[in-house]
C-alpha cells in the first residue's frame, strides 16, 4: 500500500559555505507503521445514488479530512473502527478525494489520491 506524507512542520537547513547556496529541506523519516486510506468508493467505482458514505482507514490518530475535488477539507466522524464521511448533492462525473489524517504530534499524512465516477 503507498503511502504519501506531507509534514505541517517541515524545517530547513542552510549551508553558509557560499551565499548563493539555496536552502533544502530537512530530510525525515516517516513510520512505517502509520496510514491513511480512502476505502470507499474505490478507485473508479461508479456511484449511482443521491448519497454515498464515504469510508477512510486510518492509523492512531487525533481526527480525519476529506477534500473532494481539492476543495477545502471536511471533517469525518469516528464510528466502528474508521472514519466516515456522508457526502451528498454532488454532480455527475469524475471526482477525485484526498484524505488527511492527524497525527498526536501535530503533523498529517496525506493519502493517496482516488478517483471516482458519478451518475
Amino acid at each position: 500500500m503507498l503511502k504519501l506524507a506531507v509534514k505541517k512542520n517541515t524545517k530547513t537547513t542552510s549551508t553558509t559555505t557560499t551565499p548563493a547556496k539555496a536552502t533544502t529541506p530537512a530530510a525525515k523519516l516517516v513510520n512505517a507503521t502509520e496510514y491513511v486510506v480512502v476505502d470507499y468508493p474505490k478507485n473508479l467505482e461508479t456511484i449511482t445514488s443521491k448519497q454515498y458514505t464515504m469510508r477512510i482507514g486510518a492509523s492512531d490518530c487525533t481526527g480525519v479530512d476529506i477534500s473532494v475535488n481539492d476543495q477545502p477539507w471536511q471533517p469525518c466522524r469516528w464510528a466502528n473502527g474508521y472514519w466516515w464521511f456522508d457526502w451528498t448533492n454532488y454532480t455527475t462525473g469524475t471526482h477525485q478525494l484526498v484524505a488527511r489524517m492527524h497525527k498526536r504530534n501535530g503533523e498529517y499524512l496525506i493519502s493517496k489520491r482516488r478517483r471516482c465516477k458519478a451518475s
